[in-house]
């Protein structure tokens, strides 16, 4: 029975969307909280939900990435 290896491109490109994740991470809070302290509240809370929704899009495409290219079989991908 072969063992079955990780492939790195498919790996690659899940540490790539975790990593941008982290910058929408940071930026959707910062926006959220600028904005409550606003006079114009809605031009900043609006990005920032946007982007605190995006990071967890994010968040969630890169580990199943990262989990494909760990588990699927040649045959499934």
């Amino acid at each position: 029975m072969s063992q079955k290896s990780t492939d790195r491109k498919i790996l690659g490109k899940g540490v790539k969307k975790l990593a941008i994740s982290v910058l929408f991470l940071f930026a959707g809070p910062i926006l959220i909280y600028i904005g409550a302290g606003s006079e114009h509240p809605i031009i900043y809370l609006m990005p920032g939900i946007a982007f605190a929704i995006v990071a967890v899009l994010f968040i969630f495409q890169g580990i199943n990435l990262i989990l494909d290219s760990m588990f699927k079989s040649n045959k499934t991908r």
